[in-house]
């Protein structure tokens, strides 16, 4: 098994998301770390994924990936795979790290490990680490066999490392498949939010329905603004509609 490690570099709010250099620094750590970059990006993107363990960098700026849901970008990941075949490739455990991941995992009938704390590559296979239980238990899964194996990593599992280095860009040239342009995106709403986003927070202040009422997360939010905390809430309370999604 080679040492190529592959991540997914996702943007968040115009900017590189933190998990994407999270698992670079630890990509870079393990073997050859590479990023793959598919859309619009900020105008610091390559230097800010190259600083970060990229030695190489995936790149097309084409507007199908911003247009269109998954299908482009796993026809090019599937095709750019298939030529250089990383031995991993690694996603953020987010809304599109997910989705990607999984339709990527059926187009190549390759092996996936979700909610990964850490891993290490041993003989040809990949060990992960999965947490449990708050991290009080640690359980440990392993993909076999040839072919690119594919893991979604928990945010914040890894440190983010800068590194002083440059990285080379490989141009993409996005699929032209017109089965690739099934979903379109018809509109895009920005929720604005305050403090600490939830999925990047060190410390989590959660409510459920015992708060009684959506009027009384307004006491987990004082104490979450006191902690430098983000808060959180149960599924049952964001199907009610007393807090936003993007709190569960």
């Amino acid at each position: 098994m080679s040492d190529l490690i592959w991540v997914y570099a996702e943007v968040v709010e115009e900017k590189i998301a933190p998990a994407t250099l999270e698992m670079l620094s630890k990509a870079a750590e393990m073997g050859t770390a590479e990023a793959v970059l598919l859309g619009s990006a900020p105008d610091d993107a390559v230097q800010t994924l190259a600083t970060y363990g990229a030695s190489k960098i995936y790149h097309s700026a084409d507007a199908i990936f911003r247009d269109y849901l998954t299908l482009p970008a796993v026809a090019a990941l599937v095709t750019l795979i298939k030529k250089y075949q990383p031995a991993v490739m690694l996603f953020a455990s987010s809304y599109a790290g997910r989705d990607l991941a999984a339709s990527l995992s059926a187009s190549l009938d390759s092996g996936a490990i979700t909610d990964v704390g850490d891993f290490v590559l041993k003989n040809g296979s990949v060990e992960a680490t999965i947490p449990a239980l708050g991290g009080s238990y640690q359980n440990t899964s392993t993909l076999v066999g040839s072919g690119t194996k594919i893991l979604l990593v928990r945010q914040k599992s890894f440190d983010a490392k800068a590194r002083n280095q440059t990285a080379a860009v490989e141009e993409v040239v996005a699929p032209s498949d017109p089965a690739v342009r099934k979903v379109r995106v018809t509109e895009r709403v920005t929720v604005q939010r305050e403090g600490p986003q939830l999925e990047g927070a060190n410390v989590i202040v959660s409510g459920g329905r015992g708060l009684k009422s959506a009027e009384h997360f307004e006491m987990l939010r004082q104490l979450a603004e006191f902690m430098g905390g983000a808060v959180g809430a149960t599924r049952a309370v964001v199907d009610a509609g007393w807090v936003p999604y993007s709190l569960q």
